[in-house]
């Protein structure tokens, strides 16, 4: 199962492309690459595999942080 994370930005090497984002609490490098969009610091993305793909707004990152604890915390999941 391959599953994208929403980030807030919180640094951004320019020379290297590269971005530091956390994710819940925790620090995460993306590259900013495969992002056709416009990002700076503050701002959330969704990340897959050390790469933002796509820039979100604060509201959806955060509802998709809560789905994805949510799923993390049920019996199903953990079964």
């Amino acid at each position: 199962m391959c599953i994208a994370f929403p980030g807030k930005i919180l640094s951004i090497d320019a020379e290297n492309n590269l971005a530091v984002i956390d994710i819940s609490g925790t620090r995460r490098e993306a590259y900013l690459d495969l992002i056709d969009e416009e990002v700076g610091i503050g701002d959330y993305v969704i990340c897959h595999a050390g790469f933002a793909i796509h820039k979100v707004d604060e509201d959806t990152a955060k509802e998709n942080l809560a789905l994805l604890r949510e799923l993390l915390e049920s019996e199903e999941f953990q079964n």
